[in-house]
């Protein structure tokens, strides 16, 4: 049988309106809309796309989203003084670094900046030791949606073999670290890992965040596994994720697609995260 589809709609609803009353609240204790920066270096598509619909997203609910873009010539030690400046800015109540960054600019030189109360993506070194240590702290957006995501739908992940394509600080590896707390078994694999098709087959759960349109195709699919999309790429002008859907929804017993599934949900989990601090 062809997979569910996993509608995010109901989901999306329920948030957004448990968010816009926390914004409410928030704006009459401190008498200000709250706002979240983001920062965006270079050009990157998937980025500036994603930037465009925080935006959306924040305006919907009631929060003020400021962006910050600077060029990619920009030099690591002045990207640092950046955000300085808007973690020190008591008008913003988070900050996220949006990826990629410019190979000349180090993700931890800037990141480690990042106040961890404001580092609302999860970013910086405190948050991503908590999230090691298992403390309360901000987990990334794409790791923490995939959690909701599990929670909402009550599918089975405990004892279950977790195959995570991609290893990135934001993406794979805290999906990972959220998957092992949920007892799941966990397998990454990354650019020089031998064998693809042979691991993703073994999953169970399939996750899948590498930016690379179409990379797993149904021939690596096990048959009835949950296969979560988290890749946003652009395509001869349309948006599509790193799984083939037409081919793999056939082999799966469940898929997130791309657009309109985990993507619109991080941008809530930003904005949970900005009003309401970690969970």
């Amino acid at each position: 049988m062809p997979a569910i589809i996993y509608d995010n709609k109901p989901l999306l609803k329920r948030l957004s309106e448990e968010l816009r009353a926390e914004a409410v609240k928030f704006r009459q204790q401190h008498q200000r809309q709250a706002r979240l920066a983001q920062v965006i270096v270079g050009h990157d598509a998937a980025a500036e796309l994603y930037s465009r619909q925080l935006v959306r997203s924040c305006r919907n609910i009631g929060l003020g989203c400021a962006t910050f873009s600077f060029p990619f010539e920009t030099e690591e030690q002045e990207l640092r003084k950046e955000l300085e400046i808007l973690n020190n800015d008591p008008g913003n109540d988070g900050v996220v670094l949006l990826l990629p960054l410019p190979a000349h600019i180090r993700q931890r030189a800037v990141t480690e900046v990042l106040r961890p109360e404001k580092d609302v993506d999860g970013l910086g070194p405190r948050n991503a030791g908590n999230l090691l240590l298992g403390f309360p702290n901000f987990i990334p957006s794409t790791a923490d949606t995939i959690l909701t995501v599990l929670q909402d739908t009550a599918l089975p992940v405990a004892g279950r073999h977790a195959v995570i394509v991609g290893r990135s600080n934001i993406g794979g590896k805290p999906t990972a670290l959220v998957l092992m707390r949920l007892d799941a078994t966990v397998t990454v694999c990354h650019t020089y890992t031998q064998n693809l098709p042979e691991l993703t087959r073994e999953a169970d759960i399939l996750v899948v965040s590498v930016g690379r349109p179409g990379l797993i195709t149904a021939d690596m699919v096990k048959p009835g596994a949950v296969v979560l999309d988290a890749g946003i790429n652009t395509v001869n002008g349309q948006v599509v994720g790193d799984v083939d859907f037409a081919g793999v929804k056939q082999v799966a017993s469940f898929i997130t697609p791309v657009p309109g599934g985990l993507g619109p949900l991080t941008h809530l989990t930003l904005i949970r995260h900005t009003l309401l601090g970690p969970q």
